[in-house]
């Protein structure tokens, strides 16, 4: 484990000794009492992730045999990012069947994608921006036939840049097809609760035949707010998975066991591109933009990321 700077022990001291009160901060209790009564108020007409607007810009081509990724990014404007298109050109090099599914505001003929890496790719899906990344993913997912063929599903998003390295995207490949670990996750927290985090998650073939995998899925609804979607479905989907019976790991090790301060892909993401992590977050990438630790650790062509 790396060692720890004074700041970061003194952060979590802090955290610590605030945790152990015996009271909740009126702050706290204000901001959850806000965050589950917009919950509770929306859940009542929040429509299935299968109801929004999509249109088939390259109708999907299944079905198909092996690892299938469904990529999601959100368009603001009609060209996918540039690190989206890089990305995809990597997955499709590791033998992966990609569908990439644009959540967007604008009109699916505004959508523009280069024609070679279109052709390469098995489905091109063009979304109403509704539910974010797990109501894109599951929405994609029941369109697909024959899912019994599959060796493996994963579920990526544009929340990270990269590959960094190809050598080390390679390796992780080759880690992710030899787990046997039934879902993975690159990375973990453990706030507000352990759990593998959802920018790159891998289904293997005994949690895609799981029943609660499929109900999953099936039930996904497209929640209005991100923070909905990260406290329903991200950070309670580990402990559900490992309820019923399905092993669930991160591929990398935590960098810290500080659970006020676990999130290695915001506070300790060069750390982590050093133990050959191949992404670097966009939100970390846009901060950290021309700092000193940027240096040497991110390629040019990245730098200069649409993001």
């Amino acid at each position: 484990m790396a060692t720890r700077t004074f700041r970061d022990l003194f952060r979590s001291w802090r955290r610590n000794l605030k945790a152990r009160l015996p009271y909740v901060r009126r702050r706290e209790y204000r901001i959850l009492e806000r965050k589950y009564g917009e919950l509770i108020d929306g859940l009542g007409h929040t429509p299935r992730a299968s109801l929004a607007r999509l249109h088939a810009l390259k109708p999907m081509t299944g079905p198909w045999v092996g690892d299938v990724c469904l990529f999601v990014t959100f368009a603001s404007k009609p060209h996918i990012k540039r690190h989206v298109q890089a990305h995809l050109e990597n997955l499709l090099r590791a033998g992966v069947n990609v569908v990439l599914i644009v959540n967007t505001e604008l009109a699916p003929d505004q959508i523009v994608l280069d024609a070679a890496l279109s052709s390469r790719l098995s489905g091109v899906l063009v979304r109403e921006n509704v539910g974010f990344d797990f109501a894109a993913w599951a929405h994609a997912y029941l369109l697909c036939e024959q899912r019994d063929r599959w060796t493996r599903l994963m579920l990526v998003n544009d929340s990270i840049v990269g590959p960094l390295n190809t050598a080390d995207f390679d390796r992780m490949l080759m880690r992710l097809r030899n787990s046997i670990v039934d879902v993975v996750g690159l990375t973990e927290s453990r706030s507000p609760l352990p759990h593998v985090q959802s920018f790159f998650l891998v289904f293997n073939a005994t949690a895609l035949r799981s029943k609660v995998v499929q109900d999953f899925f099936q039930h996904m609804l497209s929640l209005p707010t991100k923070s909905q979607v990260i406290d329903v479905y991200e950070t309670r989907l580990t402990q559900v998975l490992r309820l019923h019976g399905l092993r669930c790991e991160a591929l990398f090790d935590p960098l810290s066991h500080d659970p006020h301060s676990s999130n290695d892909t915001y506070f300790r993401w060069d750390q982590l591109i050093h133990a050959g992590f191949p992404y670097i977050k966009a939100s970390v990438l846009a901060k950290f933009a021309g700092s000193a630790r940027i240096a040497g650790l991110i390629p040019a062509e990245f730098l200069q990321s649409d993001i």
